[in-house]
């Protein structure tokens, strides 16, 4: 209640279960020539706006990531 929720899901190969909590981490990258930014700077950006962002473990193939951000509450004049 009070929060806007959304999931993605993929059909990949999924996350290792030994790189799961490590996964949103900068620089933390499972490809060769991966950065290792792009999780992590949107988690930044979700939290930064009070949400959280998360991967939901799931069986069978591929990633679930989501996150919840608070409705935003119009300024009554």
């Amino acid at each position: 209640v009070g929060h806007v929720h959304l999931a993605v899901t993929d059909c990949g190969v999924g996350i290792a279960e030994n790189d799961a909590d490590r996964v949103l981490d900068p620089f933390f990258t499972t490809k060769s020539t991966g950065l290792g930014m792009g999780l992590s700077i949107c988690r930044s950006i979700v939290e930064s706006h009070g949400g959280r962002l998360s991967m939901v473990h799931k069986n069978g193939p591929g990633a679930t990531f989501q996150f919840a951000l608070p409705l935003h509450k119009e300024a009554v004049s």
